[in-house]
C-alpha cells in the first residue's frame, strides 16, 4: 500500500512541477481516467516532460484544457492529492466569485458536456452491473431466477434506480457547471418528468412528461442557468433570495414547455428516425455504417469530438432501451489491442514491450488511452491497424444489433454484463474479429520499431 501510496505523490510531484505550481491552476477535476486541468497561464505548461512521467500515458491537448492520462481509478486518486495539496497551501477556488463571461467555443462546450455527465458515470455503472448481473442469472440459470423471483425484482429495481434521477442529477450538474444554483437545475429537470403534466392540456396541446429527453434536460437548464445568473445581476441584494428563484423556475417552466420541450422533442424524433435508418435496418448499409462508426472512433477520442455525443448516447438508450451506438464505437478500442498484440510479439524495444505488458490488460477491458497514446499513436502504422480492426468489429455489432444497458461508460470486455439480454455471446464473436482483424492488420502493415534510448540519469 505504501508503494501505491508513494507512486500517487509521485505522479502529485510531477504534475504540480510541470504546470507552473498550484498558483497556475484555474480549475482541477478528473474523469475516469484523466486529470483535467485549466491553466492561467499556458506557456508554463511542460507538456514534453510530463509526457515522459512514470505512470502517465500521455498528455492532451483539449484546447482552454489539458487533459493528463494516467489511468482507471488513478485519475480520482491523484487529483484527490492535488487538491489536497491546493487546499493545504490556501489555494482552494473562490465559489463567490462572480463568473467570467467567456466567449463561446466548440472544445469549452465538450468539456463543459464531460463535466456534465462524467460525475454519473460510477452511479451508471454500478446500477447497470447489477441490471447486468440479472440478465447473466438469466442466461445461466433460468430454474434458479424463476424460483427466487422476488429477489431478482428487487435487483432489477435497485438498477433501474439510477435512471428515476438521472435526469435530475443532469439538472444539477448542468447548473454547477454554468456556476448557477444546482438546487435550481434539478427542479426544472424534475419539471419535465413530472407525471402530473400528463394531466395538463394547454391551447389544445397536451403536455407529455420526459418528453425531448436527455436533450430537453439540457436545454432548459442552460437556459435557467442562464436567466438565473441575468435576474441575479440585476435584482437588488435583499430581495434577491426570494424573487431570483421564484422568477427563474416560473419563467423557465414557461420557455420549457412551449418552446424548448417541443424543440427537443422534435430532434429525438429525427434522431430515433436516423438510428433506425442507419443501425437498426437489416440492409448491408446499417452493417457498413457500423464499419465507419466503430473505425473511425478513435479520431473522434483524438480530437474530444466524442464527447458531443454523451447525449446522444443517453437518449438512444431512452429511444430503444438499449444503446446501440456505445458498442459500435468501443471496437475501436479493441482494433487496438489486436494491433498492440503483433507489436508487442515483434519488436525488440524493451521499453516498449514494457509499455504494451501494462498497457494491454486495461485495453481488454476498455481503457484505451494508455495505448492508444503510448503505443498506436507513436507507431502510426499500428494506430491504422487498430482503426481497421475496430471497423471489423462496428460492422458485426451493427450486424448483430448489440446495445448496453446503459447510456456510456466501461467498454471493452467489461461491457459483458452490461449488454443486452441473450447478446453476450454475439457481443464476444465481434470483439474477437476485432482483434483478429487488428492483429492481421499490424502484420500486413508492419511498424518501425523504436531505437532504444539509454536510460535517463534521474
Amino acid at each position: 500500500m505504501a508503494n501505491k501510496i508513494e507512486h500517487l505523490e509521485l505522479i502529485a510531484d510531477q504534475i504540480e512541477q510541470h504546470i507552473g505550481g498550484f498558483d497556475n491552476v484555474a480549475t482541477l477535476t478528473n474523469c475516469m481516467t484523466r486529470v483535467r486541468i485549466v491553466l492561467k497561464d499556458r506557456s508554463l505548461f511542460n507538456m514534453d516532460a510530463l509526457r515522459d512521467v512514470e505512470g502517465i500515458k500521455g498528455v492532451v491537448d483539449a484546447g482552454e484544457q489539458y487533459q493528463i492520462i494516467v489511468g482507471m481509478g488513478t485519475a480520482a486518486k491523484v487529483t484527490g492529492v492535488l487538491n489536497k495539496r491546493m487546499k493545504g497551501a490556501g489555494l482552494e477556488e473562490d465559489s463567490t466569485e462572480a463568473p467570467v463571461a467567456q466567449p463561446f467555443s466548440i472544445r469549452r462546450a465538450l468539456n463543459t458536456l464531460a463535466a456534465i455527465f462524467v460525475p454519473t458515470i460510477p452511479a451508471l455503472i454500478g446500477c447497470g452491473l447489477i441490471l447486468g448481473m440479472v440478465n447473466i442469472f438469466k442466461l445461466v440459470a433460468p430454474d434458479f431466477v424463476a424460483t427466487n423471483p422476488d429477489i431478482f425484482t428487487l435487483f432489477t429495481v435497485v438498477g433501474k434506480a439510477v435512471f428515476a434521477v438521472l435526469s435530475v442529477m443532469i439538472g444539477m450538474n448542468t447548473a454547477k457547471e454554468l456556476q448557477a444554483s444546482p438546487a435550481i437545475g434539478a427542479v426544472m429537470a424534475a419539471v419535465l418528468a413530472a407525471p402530473g403534466l400528463a394531466n395538463v392540456e394547454l391551447f389544445g396541446n397536451a403536455l407529455v412528461p420526459g418528453g425531448g429527453g436527455m436533450f430537453a434536460v439540457l436545454l432548459v437548464c442552460v437556459f435557467s442557468s442562464k436567466f438565473e445568473l441575468w435576474f441575479r445581476s440585476h435584482c437588488k441584494e435583499s430581495l434577491d433570495l426570494i424573487f431570483t428563484p421564484t422568477v427563474t423556475i416560473l419563467v423557465s417552466s414557461a420557455v420549457a414547455l412551449f418552446i424548448l420541450q417541443p424543440i427537443a422533442h422534435a430532434v429525438n424524433v429525427w434522431l430515433g428516425n436516423l438510428v433506425s435508418v442507419a443501425l437498426l435496418n437489416e440492409s448491408a448499409g446499417s452493417v457498413a455504417v457500423g464499419g465507419i462508426l466503430g473505425g473511425g472512433f478513435l479520431f473522434l477520442l483524438l480530437t474530444g469530438l466524442h464527447q458531443g455525443l454523451i447525449p446522444i448516447h443517453a437518449q438512444i438508450l431512452e429511444t430503444f432501451g438499449l444503446n446501440y451506438l456505445f458498442p459500435i464505437l468501443a471496437m475501436g478500442g479493441m482494433g487496438q489491442v489486436g494491433a498492440a498484440a503483433y507489436v508487442y510479439l515483434k519488436s525488440k524495444n524493451e521499453r516498449l514491450k514494457k509499455t504494451i505488458t501494462g498497457a494491454l490488460p486495461v485495453g481488454i477491458l476498455g481503457v484505451g488511452e494508455p495505448l492508444l497514446f503510448g503505443v498506436s499513436l507513436p507507431l502510426g502504422k499500428t494506430f491504422i491497424a487498430g482503426c481497421i480492426g475496430g471497423f471489423a468489429g462496428g460492422a458485426m455489432m451493427a450486424a448483430f444489433k448489440i446495445g448496453i444497458i446503459i447510456p456510456f461508460g466501461t467498454a471493452g470486455l467489461s461491457l459483458i454484463p452490461l449488454v443486452g439480454e441473450g447478446q453476450i455471446p454475439s457481443f464476444l464473436l465481434a470483439v474477437v474479429c476485432a482483434w483478429i482483424v487488428g492483429f492481421i492488420a499490424s502484420m500486413l502493415l508492419g511498424f518501425t520499431d523504436p531505437v532504444e534510448k539509454p536510460a535517463k540519469s534521474r
